[in-house]
């Protein structure tokens, strides 16, 4: 079945990315204070990625749209390393490339002295947010405050797909994508990672157009759908500060999300350059601060109505979901699917013996009927 073969197509899929993945490896620790900060940094990346320990379990979905997990094994971890399936046990989908990256934007807008806070708006587990605090904290910009957005309740309804694969409703149906803030919460505190950090719980459209009107250092943007992209872009990105960074998690990866960005970038006039960081994600500097002219102020209040739309419409709907289940393994499925076979293989025999047992019998075929009534008792 595909399960069995799941890894092999997505090999096929982004073999061009898992060339360039990096070995996932920590420098150890030496006595001065920056080798200590980086090696923190290192193993915390690693354990944020689920690749500490001697097993990582990998989850995926099937083209049945199943949710399974599997172990990887040697060159199979390559998957975990890229941030190319989700993790079982992980707080972040994100690779090693993306964190690396990640740290040194943090590091870069500290550094630099660039003004504002920090914000991401899709978060998940909240691994990549963990990621900017801890940098944060290790260079002691304790006063910086790291903004978590996330719904906390997956990919909202979508009352009306449109024609053909539609994304959003595809993600919303993923049980898997759901974590409560409760638990985001547990994970950060479980780090020491919980001071400095505003979690903004709901869905964008509600949530984002509240904290319009701060300065940003840093914006990382993992929204996946169109919609979630455009409107994190229009609501947040006038208040990125010049120096600042625009990440995009999935800008080569889904085509709705680039559209997004390409759009915005071509209304807005916006020339950085797009530089990658991996197989999946990229990102632009903004190089100087926004002029005060008219067309800028333009631009701004275009953006502000279109949030004020959104945010003015009917409000999106949570998807209602049951307590969380188990993610079964791929072996697990794959034997469910062979008893499924052979179920119904018996039932079959037992439909053909039900009518030789009805099918007219005497004499020494009476003995015979009995006998197969009688195995397909033992049978039931």
């Amino acid at each position: 079945m595909a399960a069995a073969r799941l890894l092999q197509v997505l090999e096929a899929k982004f073999g061009d990315g898992l060339k360039a993945v990096r070995a996932p490896h920590a420098d150890g620790p030496r006595a001065d204070a920056e080798a200590l900060r980086r090696a923190y940094l290192d193993l915390l990346k690693l354990a944020l990625c689920d690749l500490v320990g001697t097993r990582t379990t990998s989850v995926a979905r099937t083209l049945e749209g199943l949710v399974m997990s599997r172990e990887l094994e040697g060159e199979q971890l390559r998957f975990r390393t890229a941030g190319m399936d989700w993790p079982l046990h992980g707080l972040t989908m994100v690779g090693l490339a993306r964190l690396d990256d990640l740290q040194a934007c943090v590091e870069s807008v500290v550094g630099d002295g660039v003004q504002g806070d920090l914000i991401e708006a899709g978060s998940w587990r909240g691994g990549a947010s963990m990621m900017i605090r801890a940098t944060l904290d290790s260079l002691g910009a304790h006063d910086r405050t790291l903004y978590v957005c996330d719904s906390f309740q997956g990919f909202p309804q979508v009352e009306r797909p449109r024609d053909g694969y539609d994304l959003g409703a595809d993600l919303a149906a993923v049980d898997f994508l759901a974590v409560p803030l409760q638990e985001v919460r547990e994970s950060f505190a479980r780090l020491g990672l919980e001071q400095g950090v505003t979690f903004v719980p709901g869905f964008f459209v509600q949530t984002l157009p509240r904290i319009a009107d701060r300065r940003w250092a840093l914006i990382r943007l993992d929204g996946d759908t169109y919609e979630a992209t455009r409107f994190s872009l229009q609501t947040l990105y006038p208040g990125l500060a010049a120096g600042g960074y625009l990440v995009i998690d999935d800008y080569f990866q889904i085509d709705p999300c680039r559209e997004a960005v390409d759009e915005f970038r071509r209304e807005h006039d916006i020339t950085e350059p797009i530089e990658p960081i991996d197989w999946s994600g990229a990102r632009w500097r903004r190089v100087a601060e926004p002029d005060s002219s008219g067309a800028r102020s333009r631009r701004v209040a275009g953006d502000a109505s279109v949030a004020g739309a959104a945010s003015e419409a009917a409000p999106p709907a949570a998807v209602p979901r049951a307590a969380p289940a188990r993610v079964m393994a791929f072996e697990e499925i794959e034997l469910r699917h062979q008893l499924a076979h052979v179920e119904a293989r018996l039932a079959a025999a037992e439909a053909e013996l039900e009518r030789l047992i009805d099918h007219p019998l005497r004499g020494p075929r009476a003995w015979l009927s009995r006998r197969l009534r009688r195995i397909i008792g033992a049978l039931r």
